[in-house]
Protein backbone atom coordinates (compact mmCIF):
# COMPACT_ATOMS: atom_id res chain seq x y z
CA UNK A 1 0.00 0.00 0.00
CA UNK A 2 2.66 2.41 0.89
CA UNK A 3 4.81 1.87 -2.26
CA UNK A 4 2.04 2.52 -4.57
CA UNK A 5 0.87 5.34 -2.66
CA UNK A 6 4.34 6.93 -2.63
CA UNK A 7 4.09 6.08 -6.65
CA UNK A 8 0.98 8.07 -7.10
CA UNK A 9 2.54 10.95 -5.21
CA UNK A 10 5.88 11.09 -7.07
CA UNK A 11 3.75 10.61 -10.62
CA UNK A 12 1.66 13.82 -9.06
CA UNK A 13 5.07 15.96 -8.25
CA UNK A 14 5.85 15.23 -11.75
CA UNK A 15 2.83 16.19 -13.24
CA UNK A 16 2.80 19.28 -11.19
CA UNK A 17 6.45 20.01 -12.32
CA UNK A 18 6.09 20.16 -15.80
CA UNK A 19 3.09 22.06 -15.90
CA UNK A 20 4.61 24.86 -14.35
CA UNK A 21 6.20 27.58 -16.92
CA UNK A 22 10.36 27.74 -16.81
CA UNK A 23 11.98 30.44 -15.51
CA UNK A 24 12.43 33.47 -17.50
CA UNK A 25 15.79 34.15 -18.63
CA UNK A 26 17.55 37.65 -17.19
CA UNK A 27 18.82 40.13 -18.92
CA UNK A 28 22.41 40.21 -18.99
CA UNK A 29 24.71 43.85 -19.37
CA UNK A 30 26.81 42.81 -23.04
CA UNK A 31 28.47 46.22 -23.65
CA UNK A 32 28.35 50.09 -24.36
CA UNK A 33 27.82 51.71 -27.73
CA UNK A 34 28.53 55.07 -28.71
CA UNK A 35 25.05 55.60 -30.25
CA UNK A 36 21.44 53.89 -30.28
CA UNK A 37 21.87 52.94 -33.90
CA UNK A 38 24.76 50.83 -33.03
CA UNK A 39 23.47 49.35 -30.10
CA UNK A 40 20.24 48.54 -32.39
CA UNK A 41 22.18 47.00 -34.64
CA UNK A 42 24.40 44.78 -32.88
CA UNK A 43 21.62 43.70 -31.25
CA UNK A 44 19.43 42.23 -33.82
CA UNK A 45 23.03 40.55 -35.01
CA UNK A 46 23.21 38.58 -31.48
CA UNK A 47 19.07 37.98 -31.52
CA UNK A 48 20.21 35.99 -35.35
CA UNK A 49 22.96 34.49 -33.60
CA UNK A 50 21.79 32.61 -30.87
CA UNK A 51 19.71 35.36 -28.06
CA UNK A 52 16.03 35.51 -27.78
CA UNK A 53 15.77 39.13 -27.06
CA UNK A 54 17.52 42.37 -26.69
CA UNK A 55 17.13 46.31 -25.56
CA UNK A 56 19.50 49.00 -25.34
CA UNK A 57 19.35 51.52 -22.45
CA UNK A 58 20.59 54.57 -22.09
CA UNK A 59 24.16 55.05 -19.73
CA UNK A 60 26.81 58.33 -19.10
CA UNK A 61 28.75 56.81 -21.89
CA UNK A 62 26.69 56.01 -24.19
CA UNK A 63 23.73 53.16 -24.73
CA UNK A 64 23.76 49.68 -22.83
CA UNK A 65 23.30 46.59 -24.64
CA UNK A 66 21.20 44.06 -22.66
CA UNK A 67 20.86 40.48 -24.04
CA UNK A 68 17.96 37.79 -23.19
Amino acid sequence: MRTALASVGIAALAVVGTSLPAQAADWKPWGVYGSYSACVNAGQQYVRENFDAYKCTTVPSGYMLWLK
